[in-house]
């Protein structure tokens, strides 16, 4: 497996990224998810990386930097690539691109249906710990909030 920082701008990424946007859209209730569409991906307070296996695209996750933390934003493995350690490397990766921009703490939002649950037990997993909303986000019912300190 090949990880590495790649670009809204590659369609692959793209349309992995847009996949992401749609599905969150459809399995949160209205107004509750806030996975970022293309444009917003383009910011730039956000870096994309990609894993790759033989030049296919498997999973994908974005670092978004504000001022005193960097923020985890758009993890998505392919589903059918599920649960083989990929989500886990690529949080690894981004873990360590946070501290390599000097951040020792980082946060991120996510669901807490069903579908969220993978991703809920990768950041509990790697030692996040639950916290309230933060940058704006509001607590909905439908989501959580998790911190680690690195």
């Amino acid at each position: 497996m090949h990880l590495a920082q790649a670009s809204v701008d590659d369609p692959i990424i793209a349309r992995l990224l847009e996949f992401h946007h749609r599905n969150m859209l459809e399995v949160s209730p209205p107004g509750t998810a806030y996975a970022f569409d293309l444009d917003r991906m383009r910011s730039s307070d956000i870096r994309i990386f990609g894993a790759w296996n033989d030049g296919q695209l498997l999973a994908v996750g974005a670092l978004r930097t504000h001022s005193e933390f960097a923020e985890i934003k758009s993890m998505r493995t392919l589903p059918e690539h599920g649960g083989k350690g990929i989500g886990k490397a690529l949080l690894d990766l981004l873990l360590k691109e946070a501290s390599n921009l000097g951040f020792d703490l980082v946060k991120l939002e996510t669901g807490i249906s069903a579908p969220f649950e993978p991703a809920n037990r990768l950041y509990r997993a790697a030692g996040f710990s639950e916290i309230g909303p933060f940058a704006g986000y509001t607590d909905n019912g439908d989501n959580r909030f998790y911190e680690l300190k690195l």
